[in-house]
């Protein structure tokens, strides 16, 4: 669920808030999909993200919490995952809706059984929106430190992510999501290229402008190569798993 909420803040800071937060909730049809290899994933997860602007910049940080579900081992909630980040503006371009910014970021989480792989990333981004902000992308080139942990080494890498977003439909709607991709450890316990892309797709339901308070109805939808260990003895590589959710704007 990362990530994506910056794209809607960027939108509604132009519309007047300069601070922002929303909950999700996502029911994960990734275990039915793929009960061959996901059978124990997560039923539910609970996203709650953050997003303030201000003269420097901005700061982001969201938090997902992952729940197994009924009938499951261990119910309840099975583990968190963050990610908390700031960007501090220190060009604009000129005659243009663009402008550079020095990005830092921490991602981390626990598990019921460990911990996930922690890491500092640190490099520029650029920014771009369209005149009323209906429309907007984030492209960041980062430097990414991979600390030690029980299973892996602690090693130097790189990631680069796109972060667009469009309101539409008189802000009925909205097309937004995130695209990673990464050097790391891959399933097959080898060093290798990861990408996770998670496009989300919002229909507003209630709202004043339908920009700024609203709830809303929609689906992501997870697309993954390298990403996810598979149970089972699986040996694929690429994965699909949407959601149906919900969401509220503050």
């Amino acid at each position: 669920m990362k990530k994506t909420f910056l794209v809607s803040a960027l939108m509604g800071f132009a519309m007047a808030a300069s601070a922002q937060f929303n909950l999700q909730m996502h029911y994960d049809l990734g275990r039915h999909m793929n009960s061959d290899s996901e059978a124990d994933r997560q039923l539910f997860t609970a996203t709650a993200e953050f997003f303030k602007a201000d003269k420097l910049g901005s700061t982001f940080l969201f938090i997902d919490m992952d729940y197994r579900g009924k009938g499951r081992s261990n119910n309840g909630a099975m583990g968190a995952y963050w990610e908390m980040s700031r960007d501090f503006t220190f060009a604009k371009v000129k005659n243009t809706n663009s402008s550079f910014t020095a990005h830092i970021e921490y991602d981390g989480g626990l598990k019921n059984q460990f911990s996930f792989q922690q890491c500092m990333l640190v490099g520029p981004a650029w920014q771009w929106h369209n005149n009323d902000f209906s429309k907007t992308f984030t492209f960041q080139a980062l430097y990414k430190q991979i600390f030690n942990n029980a299973t892996f080494d602690a090693h130097a890498s790189f990631q680069t992510t796109a972060v667009w977003g469009i309101n539409f439909a008189q802000g009925l709607c909205t097309f937004s999501g995130f695209a990673d991709l990464w050097y790391g450890y891959t399933p097959g316990l080898d060093k290798g290229l990861i990408f996770l892309s998670e496009p989300q797709f919002w229909f507003n339901v209630i709202g004043k402008n339908r920009t700024n308070d609203k709830l809303s109805i929609g689906t992501e939808i997870e697309l993954s190569n390298n990403f996810i260990w598979p149970t089972n003895g699986a040996s694929r590589t690429f994965y699909v798993n949407p959601t149906v959710a919900v969401k509220y704007t503050f």
